[in-house]
């Protein structure tokens, strides 16, 4: 029965129960390499709904498959890494759905950017079926449509960018949040109707990368972020890695979504947010720290991509910060 189903197991990390309020359970997970929460609840029987808010490299491992159980991934923000075999990778990001059946990577998955919100379900088709047969087909709801979706071989089904799951998801959310259970079971049933729609099959399959690929980008981005105050070029790093600028601009934005300058300008500013918070530096110290040796470019930057001053930042965030 689905109830019986651990969808626990489905995480590398320690999860610890934090609340339970009106049937949505929280948890706090944690593991060496990230923190994150969980907001857990059962909608129907045969189906969960797993709300994912982590800061991790990766905390996710393999499971036993289970044909019968439909795991069904939505990326709000943030990207996921779906490692099919010791060879390829795909990628889940920011508006991507995923479906498949539980346990079918074969290696686990990751997290390339130590971010990733977004919603997991869980549906046990056969009880499903056992327990809702004719509602569900009084709503044109036909279980062996998505059945087929999540068995498709040899590819997941994978759909980019569809508005009409982007309200259903991010509505998802909010209920999660607000621990509404009405509002989360309605939403249910619109993703099931959409799933089942004639025209929801004609996806845009999972892209494969080589995981040599996949070690390349990594590797360039370790050297990126290692010293944000050294501007590397597109040319050193070619001399460096031993390899094209093409095939490195290529396997970069294949793995972290974004081209090497549109990361590394991101990833400058979030880094200047956390020394806002967590330090008492200067904020000119700041500013060469993360790579701009102008503070007044890092002050017209910051405030571009997040509506405030460094220093207004930084006093709201110390003003938040809870006492020690």
């Amino acid at each position: 029965m689905m109830h019986d189903y651990d969808w626990k197991s489905h995480y590398d990390a320690h999860i610890k129960e934090s609340a339970h309020d009106k049937g949505f359970q929280h948890y706090q997970i944690e593991s060496e390499n990230g923190t994150g929460e969980l907001i857990f609840c059962s909608v129907f029987s045969g189906v969960q709904v797993i709300y994912n808010d982590l800061h991790f490299l990766h905390c996710s491992k393999q499971v036993p498959p289970k044909e019968n159980i439909v795991e069904v991934t939505y990326c709000i923000e943030g990207r996921y890494e779906c490692r099919v075999n010791s060879r390829y990778c795909f990628y889940i990001g920011h508006g991507d759905l995923c479906i498949g059946t539980a346990g079918r990577r074969e290696a686990g998955g990751g997290f390339p950017t130590r971010r990733f919100r977004g919603i997991t379900l869980f549906m046990d088709l056969d009880v499903m079926d056992e327990q809702f047969a004719n509602a569900l087909r009084e709503m044109g709801i036909n279980l062996g449509v998505i059945r087929k979706l999540a068995i498709q071989k040899p590819r997941r089904f994978l759909l980019h960018d569809s508005a009409d799951i982007r309200a259903v998801f991010l509505s998802m959310a909010e209920a999660e949040r607000s621990h509404s259970l009405r509002i989360m079971k309605i939403r249910v049933m619109e993703l099931l109707m959409l799933l089942c729609d004639s025209d929801f099959g004609r996806n845009d399959m999972p892209v494969y990368i080589n995981r040599k690929l996949v070690k390349l980008a990594n590797d360039v981005h370790q050297r990126i972020t290692a010293d944000l105050s050294c501007h590397l070029t597109l040319a050193q790093l070619s001399s460096e890695f031993r390899t094209s600028p093409t095939t490195i601009k290529t396997a970069f934005k294949s793995v972290y979504g974004e081209s090497l300058r549109a990361y590394l300008k991101s990833y400058r500013m979030q880094e200047a947010q956390r020394l806002l918070r967590e330090t008492n530096l200067p904020i000119s110290e700041i500013a060469v720290n993360v790579g701009y040796a102008n503070p007044g470019h890092f002050a017209v930057t910051f405030r571009r991509e997040f509506d405030m001053m460094p220093s207004e930042y930084k006093k709201v965030a110390q003003f938040e910060q809870p006492p020690s």
